[in-house]
């Protein structure tokens, strides 16, 4: 029986990862702006409910002509404001993020109840730096933004099916090389 070391065609995902750690963000990113939900400040409430149902995610720009990114909207952030925290009647200081919620009242559009202290990649970062601060912030997806401006996003999925083919690469080169000697 070979062991897994004896196997000629195992793959270095170590060595793989290395390079893959040194490409750039904008090589990765997502840049299907078209495809990117991206909505004003002043949304409704009701449209922001209407497109999370088909979204996991809506960024908040400051117009759709400029994308000045302004914050984010995740069905997390939806589930805190459909389900408030019961507040403690020992309490005494309340935060306004405590008391953002559609029973309370206070949220009515789009910057009303979006996540404003976003993390951000550049396109030029790399791959390996944008992983360390998702890893870090436990984060799935980051904006990549260039002059305040957002210009892709690197998701989980898109670095997945990016390193999924940088791993077929690798092995084709592998195989040719191979295919010389």
């Amino acid at each position: 029986m070979p062991k897994k070391d004896d196997n000629p065609k195992k793959m270095n995902i170590s060595k793989i990862l290395k390079q893959f750690h040194q490409i750039d963000v904008g090589t990765v990113m997502e840049s299907k702006m078209w495809d990117m939900c991206m909505v004003p400040p002043d949304t409704s409430i009701e449209d922001i409910i209407s497109l999370l149902g088909s979204r996991k995610h809506i960024w908040v720009v400051k117009s759709l002509k400029k994308t000045k990114l302004m914050g984010l909207i995740t069905e997390r952030d939806m589930v805190e404001i459909i389900a408030p925290r019961k507040l403690s009647p020992y309490k005494f200081t309340i935060s306004t993020s405590t008391l953002r919620s559609l029973i309370f009242g206070g949220i009515e559009t789009a910057e009303d109840m979006m996540t404003t202290d976003l993390v951000t990649a550049k396109p030029d970062d790399t791959m390996g730096k944008a992983l360390q601060k998702m890893k870090r912030h436990h984060l799935k997806r980051l904006p990549v933004v260039k002059a305040g401006r957002i210009v892709g996003e690197l998701t989980m999925k898109s670095i997945i099916v990016q390193f999924k083919k940088v791993m077929k690469w690798y092995q084709v080169l592998e195989e040719y090389e191979q295919m010389k000697k």
